[in-house]
């Protein structure tokens, strides 16, 4: 009895704790490089410093010389399926490094594609003024990568329309962003797979703590008048339906809800059993019911109404069990109790 309970208590949560634990696993790995690199903080971009040196490094960088925009991103927004409309979501620049001497790209998101240009019109005042310093400057900060693809194609093209040489390896800042995740998403996403790894372990713990021999030798010290003895016989000549045993006094499942907390109970204080589902997003649950005499509820959930059915009817061998799912029983027991009770449950009591 007890291996079959424990074996299916593993199997129904198996599926949970893999899931959850894969879904963690495979976001910790996703964001963890970046993680890690803004735990670190991020290291400003000092002239000392070689950019071979810093490549996939968290810099920070003060834009003083932004020439002209070389690109922008789009970003399509859908209500329901249907476009409802393109907006400019970031903006690429082709930018000055007076101290290295070369041509890098910065890229900002459209928020301060104005701080950008204003920058760029006091860059290019200056020239005309021969003025030699810029005043201020844009701070970024993000990874330093190399730019590549169509964007490099785009950048070495507005490089070569402004007299600058085209360059094979350009560096590339995203501000905000590491490895192409921004702050928002990294912390969100490593939050969310840590929480996933939390309760894979959790559900396995409760698994190991709540075993099926715990939970029937709890069963015991409630009910000292019970034997292993007693509770063994009646498994042994159990009906299983779907993973739940109903045998002459009891019911057993390692499925047994809402809290996992039980593996059987007494037919003796059962009252009503009836089916149901219940509609959870696009999905729907299908369940067995059992009310008890003081009150309480306990549920299994399996994977059809038909499969729930087949459970049910196995309770309409009990002459003091009212079994169906009548509106009538449902109004009955939640206003007027002892009206339910007498149509089946104290009826064979007296008798």
């Amino acid at each position: 009895m007890l291996k079959k309970l424990q074996i299916g208590q593993i199997m129904d949560s198996l599926w949970l704790i893999l899931v959850c634990l894969a879904l963690g696993g495979f976001m910790s790995w996703k964001m963890g490089p970046a993680l890690v690199t803004l735990v670190k903080g991020v290291q400003p971009l000092t002239a000392e410093k070689e950019l071979s040196e810093m490549e996939g490094k968290y810099v920070s960088w003060n834009v003083k010389y932004p020439i002209d925009e070389y690109l922008e991103t789009t970003r399509t927004t859908k209500v329901n399926g249907v476009s409802t409309g393109t907006r400019k979501h970031r903006s690429s620049w082709l930018v000055i490094d007076e101290d290295r001497e070369i041509c890098l790209s910065i890229e900002v998101p459209v928020k301060r594609f104005d701080e950008m240009l204003a920058q760029s019109d006091k860059f290019f005042d200056a020239i005309d003024t021969e003025a030699f310093v810029v005043e201020g400057g844009v701070d970024v900060a993000g990874s330093l990568e190399v730019l590549e693809g169509e964007e490099l194609r785009y950048f070495n093209r507005m490089a070569s329309s402004y007299g600058f040489p085209v360059e094979d390896m350009v560096y590339h800042i995203r501000d905000g962003s590491i490895y192409g995740e921004t702050k928002t998403n990294i912390y969100g996403i490593s939050a969310l797979g840590a929480f996933f790894i939390f309760l894979g372990l959790f559900i396995l713990a409760k698994l190991l703590i709540n075993s099926s021999k715990k939970l029937v030798n709890k069963y015991l010290a409630k009910h000292p008048h019970v034997t292993m003895e007693q509770l063994e016989q009646d498994f042994a000549q159990a009906q299983e339906v779907n993973k739940v045993w109903i045998g002459k006094r009891w019911t057993f499942s390692p499925k047994m809800g809402p809290d996992l907390d039980d593996l059987l109970f007494d037919h003796e204080e059962l009252i009503w059993v009836h089916t149901g589902s219940v509609r959870s997003g696009r999905s729907t649950n299908f369940y067995v019911w059992w009310n008890f005499i003081d009150g309480s509820e306990k549920q299994v959930s399996l994977s059809s109404a038909k499969k729930c059915t087949q459970v049910m009817e196995k309770y309409e061998q009990f002459s003091h069990v009212v079994v169906g799912n009548s509106a009538e029983y449902e109004y009955l027991l939640k206003n007027d109790k002892e009206a339910f009770l007498d149509l089946k449950y104290r009826s064979e009591k007296q008798h």
